[in-house]
């Protein structure tokens, strides 16, 4: 019963994200729930102050109009942290993604998990004392490579940490607040499905580039994780025989070709330069028809209704733009249409970690 009562609360709580402020009424004719039971649910969230009543809608009609619910993206702030190769990256946002204070932070390899998380939480506590008033309810933790969410630890942050650790364990001492954990591209694709493309299309294949290639897939809605949670490492599948060896610690993996590190001995750039550097690098041209046959060979396994781009290395259209010509080359359907540029660029570098804590208080 428990289990119904979280799977119908995070239904009513997806519609209403999805739509905007809605009637109960509306709420139990698209969700397949009884009145009664959205009354319920939503006088129990409207306790917590999750949902808000905003009056009655106006309607031309005769009658009693309906009493619109909205969701109270304000009722909790979260320090939201994404770690990657390239730094970590600090924001103090409401549920929405709206972050009143940002940061970043450089990781040295140098330095212990530890040391690193503790200096870490020295970073995003400043964000907290310049809004000292906000309802901060917890810390919510995107980081690269595998990921056990159940024991909450970083089991192998890939260009990161070799050795597993224990992320919250260390942060929730820190912050005296609770501390939640998932791998940095599928909280983006989380966050595709709450905030972006995902409110109205079931099924995504989203790919990041930059500084390694991560992806992960939506289906029916929901993250694909697999029974070992690497599902759709795209970065992972091996494309050389006997090749380098990957910072997973496999040989010939598609990231010791087409990560940034790699890009970089090929042709020397800066991130923000890639859309020109390509135009006159065969080198480049040839690992991006390579990273182009990969894309193609997953969307025939997995037949997505979109493929999302994102990361530093996606943030020039003419390279966006190269890409889906090359896929178009393998195969005349991996168009515009089926190829696109996240709506969340903006957000990119916090708003996976936002959509975690957000889709964890759906689903308490």
């Amino acid at each position: 019963m428990e289990q119904v009562k979280r799977k119908n609360r995070s239904a009513i709580l997806n519609y209403i994200n999805e739509t905007g402020p809605v009637s109960r009424k509306d709420i139990a004719a698209a969700t397949g729930l009884t009145p009664a039971a959205v009354t319920q649910i939503c006088a129990a969230l409207m306790e917590e102050q999750i949902l808000v009543e905003l009056g009655r809608a106006k309607s031309e009609g005769v009658g009693r109009k309906k009493v619109l619910v909205s969701i109270n993206y304000d009722v909790a702030y979260v320090y939201a942290i994404t770690i990657e190769p390239d730094g970590a990256k600090i924001a103090l946002a409401n549920l929405k993604g709206d972050a009143v204070g940002k940061t970043t932070y450089h990781i040295s390899s140098q330095k212990p998990p530890k040391e690193t998380l503790k200096e870490i939480t020295k970073e995003a506590l400043r964000l907290g004392r310049e809004q000292w008033d906000l309802p901060i309810k917890g810390v919510s933790v995107a980081i690269s490579g595998i990921v056990d969410k159940k024991r909450k630890v970083s089991v192998h942050a890939y260009g990161i940490w070799e050795e597993e650790v224990d992320v919250c364990g260390i942060l929730e001492k820190e912050f005296s607040l609770p501390v939640i954990i998932e791998n940095n591209v599928n909280a983006l694709a989380v966050a595709e499905l709450l905030y972006g493309v995902g409110k109205k299309i079931d099924n995504i294949l989203l790919i990041k580039w930059g500084p390694g290639v991560g992806s992960s897939m939506i289906l029916k809605k929901e993250l694909y994780e697999g029974t070992d949670r690497k599902a759709a490492e795209l970065g992972h599948y091996i494309v050389e025989k006997d090749g380098k060896r990957c910072s997973c610690g496999r040989r010939g993996c598609l990231e010791t070709k087409v990560s940034y590190p790699a890009l970089c001995e090929i042709t020397d750039f800066a991130p923000e330069n890639f859309g020109k550097v390509l135009s006159e690098s065969e080198g480049l041209k040839e690992a991006l028809d390579l990273f182009a046959r990969c894309i193609v060979n997953t969307v025939t396994i997995v037949s997505p209704n979109r493929v999302i781009l994102c990361g530093s290395l996606f943030r020039s259209e003419n390279v966006r733009q190269e890409l889906i010509r090359a896929c178009e080359k393998y195969d005349p359907l991996m168009g515009q249409e089926r190829i696109t540029y996240t709506d969340l660029s903006d957000w990119e570098d916090y708003i996976g970690p936002v959509a975690t804590f957000f889709d964890h208080c759906m689903g308490k």
